[in-house]
C-alpha cells in the first residue's frame, strides 16, 4: 500500500510518496535542537514500534510448548546456583 502526501503550494499540487516523506522527515530531524522535541518524537516512534510487534508462529509455538511443559511439571526446574556453578 503506497501512502501519498498531498501538499499544495500556490494552488499547485505536489505529491510525495512515503519514501520521499521519510527522507524529508529525516532532513528535518537534523534541524531539531530541542531535547524535549526529540524525546517526544522518540516516544511516538517507540509506541508505534511496540504496538506493531508480532511474534512469529514458530516462536509462539515454542513459547506455548515451554509454558505447557512448565504447567505440567512445575517442580522440574534447575537451581540457578547449580547452573551457574556447572556452566
Amino acid at each position: 500500500m503506497e501512502h501519498k502526501l498531498y501538499l499544495y503550494d500556490n494552488e499547485k499540487e505536489i505529491i510525495m510518496d512515503l519514501k520521499t516523506r521519510k527522507y524529508n522527515f529525516i532532513q528535518e530531524l537534523f534541524k531539531v535542537d530541542k531535547e524535549k522535541v526529540m524525546t517526544a518524537l522518540e516516544r511516538v516512534l517507540k509506541q508505534e514500534t511496540e504496538e506493531h510487534q508480532e511474534i512469529s508462529k514458530t516462536d509462539k509455538k515454542e513459547l506455548d510448548s515451554r509454558l505447557k511443559n512448565y504447567k505440567d511439571n512445575p517442580d522440574d526446574v534447575l537451581d540457578w546456583e547449580e547452573v551457574r556453578r556447572d556452566w
